[in-house]
């Protein structure tokens, strides 16, 4: 693969299954609640705003591994674009919850050594795991994990290549 080929979500795309991801534990809580005689109206109401939010998160997220930089664009009603210096990059690792593992996929996930994600900056777990860059994080979900493990390695080499420069 060429060193200064533009790597972006086309080459290591998001699965389509991962917009589903959240009705599909929505009908389950459901039957399984159902089944104990139980039922939860709320889920039933978030189903339809799911159908429709995580195809538009979907489709207003963007990534790409350039020669110096990580660059996210996202947004769907105020769009922000992050350029992440490959230096600043302390940690890339893949995560797989229940979901991803019985389907084949994994959400790789990108610390950066900024204080945005500090204390003062405190979020809940299920904010974290949304996708796009949220403090000092950036989740790409819903990647085949192949392409997860082959997205991380370019990231890693990409560190090595670039890293922080001493500004003394």
């Amino acid at each position: 693969m060429e060193n200064n080929k533009v790597i972006t979500e086309n080459d290591y795309p998001i699965a389509k299954l991962w917009i589903f991801k959240t009705p599909i534990i929505i009908v389950l809580i459901n039957v399984v609640a159902l089944f104990f005689g139980r039922y939860y109206p709320v889920l039933v109401l978030a189903f339809p705003v799911y159908l429709i939010a995580n195809p538009l998160i979907r489709n207003n997220f963007h990534y790409s591994l350039e020669e110096k930089l990580l660059t996210i664009r996202q947004g769907v009603i105020s769009k922000k674009q992050i350029n992440l210096p490959y230096g600043v990059i302390q940690n890339v690792f893949l995560k797989q919850d229940l979901f991803e593992r019985i389907f084949g996929l994994a959400t790789l996930r990108i610390e950066n050594a900024s204080q945005a994600g500090g204390a003062r900056n405190i979020r809940t777990q299920q904010e974290q795991e949304n996708v796009g860059a949220s403090g000092n994080k950036v989740n790409i979900p819903g990647l085949k994990k192949q392409d997860a493990e082959e997205l991380k390695e370019l990231i890693l080499k990409k560190i090595k290549e670039n890293p922080i420069e001493d500004s003394q």
